[in-house]
């Protein structure tokens, strides 16, 4: 019974966690990608949203102090993209800041 839960509790895990990368057809898309590269091998998104914007700051230390300059401001973006493997498509949900991939997840599957 234990080893049931256990189990369970480690596919439940697998399941929620974000991915680093997703296969894609014969390609591989992968966080630290760039929007041109994800969009080359996946095509349009079904959806793109922005969420936001962020400011990227950057501290230096120097002689004990710290000083913060701002880098640049990032626009967070979700695009939503599916594939379709064995009859069934799955949707993926992709998190950009500014042009860099930060996170991939799964946002489950239609059966035909």
């Amino acid at each position: 019974m234990l080893k049931q839960i256990i189990i369970a509790l480690c596919f439940a895990l697998m399941v929620s966690a974000p991915a680093f990368a997703l296969r894609y057809g014969n390609n591989t898309i992968s966080v630290g990608d760039s929007k041109g590269s994800v969009r080359m091998i996946c095509g349009e998104p079904v959806s793109k949203e922005t969420l936001g914007y962020i400011d990227r700051v950057e501290s230096d230390k120097n002689n004990g102090t710290t000083s913060e300059k701002r880098v640049r401001v990032m626009k967070i973006e979700e695009w939503t993209i599916k594939t379709t493997n064995y009859n069934s498509t799955y949707y993926y949900s992709l998190m950009f800041e500014g042009n860099k991939l930060t996170e991939i997840n799964s946002l489950g599957e239609k059966k035909y």
